[in-house]
């Protein structure tokens, strides 16, 4: 839901002007004013915000609040003031300008001024002033927006605005790039489900608009910085301060997009996502979305605290002697390690799915770690190994299975050398679960299903200073579903 749509859904006029003891003021909608305002936000002394225009800032007072036909407003000196979602249609010629005016009033803000709860600065506390100049409401302000906003306002506000694999002093930084995405493209870039379910994979700008090289660059890198790269630019500093680096960078940027309508702004989103090449896109996100979901819930349901500690915990110290110590394929060339990578998915070792990898999360790496401990659940409870490794069980003719088992593994097809350091891996990937609910399969008693998914991951590989190859990026390109199979089982008794 667009900002533009919230209004209209509650029937309210966000800003309006009003008499207060016969004079003219300002007042800003807060929100439903049906239970008031708790007495504990209305003691102390009242704070001042601050409006900057990016070179200087001064104070801002706000008068009081009062309530109108059942909503409650907050009442100032009469100005010109206008949503921050208005950078996305009648402030967007100035939209570079007025984050860059954001950055430089939160730089040197105190951190109980900035009050960075969840480590981003809630969009409801900031404000167009006049043409391009900005407010920042106070934290005790803030506070009663917060308690009386609607709970959707408040996920919208807050909550879409958080890129989950980001470090969280780096967050105000990505959080200005996201207004900049916001302002050209109408959306924010992590608000959808599909976006936040799949590693915070925004849908690209240039689907929205066409915006200077380096622009865009620049926003994309902040989205898609490494965890290094965060932790170089932050330093030893917090909150505001890291603001400083998106100052610099974004100081000598081209913007060049013109105002527009919210109906020109819509229809010019409405456009894009018809597009063949958005639906793609979107179908190849949204699978992602659901797997990593369908994930995140059997792990609750099949993963026992205490063995999960106990694993987690193991597999953590292993992790932590892998930075010590060289990886198991150090002389290894980079098809040989995919090919380890590979073999390593297969026996469900997170250890060994790691050894390579250096600055980064592999796609597969939450699956395989759920599966790893489901195993290991079920052997200490079963005394049973329910994992049958699949490029062994294709090999071996896909033979039945001792009953309850997971067949689990890739079936590697080809590697392919796509640039300098870079590859791409095509195989089969064989999952005792479905990836979609709607891809589900019932299979006749006395056999389990195998589904099936060809897959296309890219590799990328950089020679490191102490001798061997590291994988320092990879990413699921293509995913496909094949089908599904039925498997014979045997009872396990027949086993030797």
């Amino acid at each position: 839901m667009r900002p533009s749509s919230w209004i209209e859904m509650e029937g309210i006029r966000e800003i309006i002007d009003i008499i207060r003891d016969g004079q003219e003021k300002t007042a800003i909608w807060i929100g439903n004013d049906d239970m008031g305002i708790p007495r504990h936000l209305l003691q102390g002394e009242k704070k001042s915000g601050i409006i900057s225009d990016g070179r200087t800032i001064r104070p801002w007072f706000w008068d009081g609040l009062c309530a109108i036909e059942g909503e409650r407003y907050v009442y100032f000196e009469p100005c010109r003031i206008r949503p921050i979602y208005e950078i996305s249609t009648s402030a967007r010629r100035n939209a570079m300008k007025i984050v860059r005016n954001i950055a430089f009033a939160l730089r040197d803000t105190k951190k109980d001024f900035l009050d960075l709860i969840t480590g981003i600065f809630p969009l409801y506390r900031i404000w167009i002033y006049g043409e391009s100049d900005v407010l920042i409401l106070p934290p005790d302000l803030g506070d009663i927006f917060a308690v009386m906003r609607s709970d959707e306002r408040k996920e919208a506000e807050v909550n879409w605005i958080i890129q989950g694999n980001a470090e969280k002093p780096f967050l105000l930084i990505t959080e200005m790039a996201e207004l900049l995405y916001f302002a050209a493209a109408g959306c924010f870039p992590f608000s959808s489900e599909a976006a936040r379910e799949s590693g915070y994979k925004e849908m690209p700008l240039s689907f929205y608009a066409s915006l200077p090289e380096k622009t865009e660059g620049l926003i994309n890198f902040i989205f898609h910085a490494k965890s290094r790269e965060m932790r170089d630019i932050m330093g030893n500093r917090d909150g505001g301060e890291n603001l400083n680096w998106f100052l610099i960078r974004s100081e000598s940027l081209e913007w060049g997009l013109e105002n527009r309508t919210e109906e020109e702004r819509d229809q010019a989103i409405l456009k894009a996502e018809s597009s063949e090449e958005y639906k793609a896109y979107f179908q190849s996100r949204e699978k992602k979305a659901k797997r990593n979901a369908f994930w995140r819930v059997k792990g609750t349901i099949i993963i026992v605290a205490t063995v999960l500690t106990l694993s987690i915990g193991g597999f953590l110290w292993s992790y932590i002697g892998n930075l010590l110590e060289p990886p198991l394929t150090k002389d290894l060339e980079p098809e040989g390690i995919i090919e380890a990578f590979y073999a390593a998915q297969s026996d469900c070792n997170p250890d060994g799915l790691m050894t390579a990898l250096k600055g980064f999360d592999a796609p597969q790496q939450m699956e395989v770690m759920n599966l790893y401990v489901s195993t290991r659940t079920r052997m200490a409870y079963e005394s049973f190994d329910p994992l049958v490794n699949a490029a062994e069980w294709v090999s071996e003719g896909k033979p039945e299975v001792p009953e309850t088992s997971n067949i689990y593994g890739v079936v590697l097809e080809e590697i392919e050398q796509t640039g300098e350091n870079t590859y791409q891996a095509r195989g089969i990937w064989y999952t005792p679960f479905p990836y979609n609910e709607e891809e589900t399969f019932q299979t006749e008693e006395g056999s389990i299903p195998v589904y099936l998914y060809e897959i296309t991951q890219s590799f990328t590989f950089t020679w490191n200073d102490r001798g061997w190859w590291n994988i320092t990026d990879s990413e699921i390109t293509e995913s496909s579903f094949l089908g599904a199979e039925s498997v014979g089982t045997y009872p396990r008794q027949r086993q030797i």
